[in-house]
């Protein structure tokens, strides 16, 4: 009942907000203009994030008044949940401070360590390795490891964002995979309601952000959508008295991390900075290769969704 109402309500707000947003970004002049690098070839209201957000903490938000209605105590007070909740209200706010004036790259990337190592210290944090050998307990390795996963998987949304409904698509096939491997597991998890309000949010959001989008996310929405799937792939490995394998969230978010991957690792290889901006990522690749942008959108959703597939199959024999 929590998740369906954490679902329905995000999706809803995220149908009435997104349009409201993107109108008043028209008036307020806040556009992405066209360039080189970009797909778009109108100025589109970059503050889709907002909506995002909004949606997202209503979804929540509702689901927490049924819970006492119903006499359900959601566990929002305890475990990771607190942490995503401060987290995705950060990371959103350094995107929306980017999408307003701008930020240099190394500054926004000061911002997610901080931010990551803020909801470490609210307890989200990778602890523990779960798998077949056992649990492997990181000690000291636990802080660098959590904040490395925190920052490359919000990157990783953030690099992939660079077709109309590609992001917001790809996160929604991911959390999706999420919320399947959360039931899978741990039936009746506190962290579903929050996955439902998030898939609801992105749902309804990419109604607007399908091409030709009239509107698109910005850094606020794939930073705080990066940091929800970090935080669910934490908290479905760290969960007790057994997480999922470590793999599990990695496969499911094979794409980003891939395409991230092998995008740094060409850029280090020809003497560039690692944030400099290029077309060198896997949706450019499919476009030079002669696909429209629906088509190389929907060759990247079925590879995420065989990717998220895959993650909920090993979880079911996990």
């Amino acid at each position: 009942m929590t998740s369906l109402t954490a679902f329905s309500v995000a999706l809803l707000a995220a149908l009435i907000l997104t349009p409201l947003v993107r109108d008043a970004a028209h008036g307020a002049g806040l556009l992405d203009e066209p360039e080189a690098r970009k797909q778009h070839r109108v100025p589109l209201p970059r503050l889709g994030g907002v909506a995002i957000a909004a949606a997202f903490y209503l979804g929540v938000s509702a689901a927490l008044v049924v819970a006492r209605l119903i006499g359900r105590r959601l566990n929002i007070e305890t475990g990771h949940l607190p942490a995503e909740l401060v987290g995705v209200a950060m990371l959103a706010s350094v995107g929306l401070l980017d999408d307003l004036q701008g930020m240099r790259a190394r500054a926004k990337l000061a911002a997610q360590v901080v931010i990551a190592l803020v909801v470490y210290g609210m307890g989200m944090s990778i602890d523990r390795l779960d798998g077949p050998w056992g649990t492997l307990e990181l000690g000291i390795w636990s802080l660098p490891l959590t904040v490395v996963w925190v920052v490359v998987v919000v990157n990783a949304v953030n690099l992939i964002d660079g077709l109309d409904g590609l992001a917001s698509g790809v996160a929604f096939i991911a959390i999706s995979a999420f919320f399947a491997i959360s039931l899978v597991m741990r039936g009746g998890d506190p962290l579903l309601p929050v996955l439902a309000a998030a898939v609801g949010a992105i749902l309804g959001f990419l109604r607007f952000n399908l091409h030709p989008a009239s509107i698109i996310m910005g850094d606020t929405g794939s930073m705080l959508l990066g940091f929800l799937l970090a935080a669910a792939g934490i908290g479905l490995t760290q969960a007790l008295p057994v997480g999922a394998p470590f793999w599990i969230p990695l496969v499911v978010l094979g794409l980003p991390l891939a395409d991230t991957g092998r995008v740094i690792v060409r850029r280090l290889a020809a003497g560039q900075a690692i944030f400099s901006p290029d077309r060198r990522h896997v949706h450019h690749r499919l476009l030079a290769r002669g696909l429209s942008q629906r088509g190389a959108v929907l060759v990247l959703w079925v590879i995420s969704a065989l990717f998220g597939a895959a993650g909920v199959g090993l979880a079911a024999l996990a």
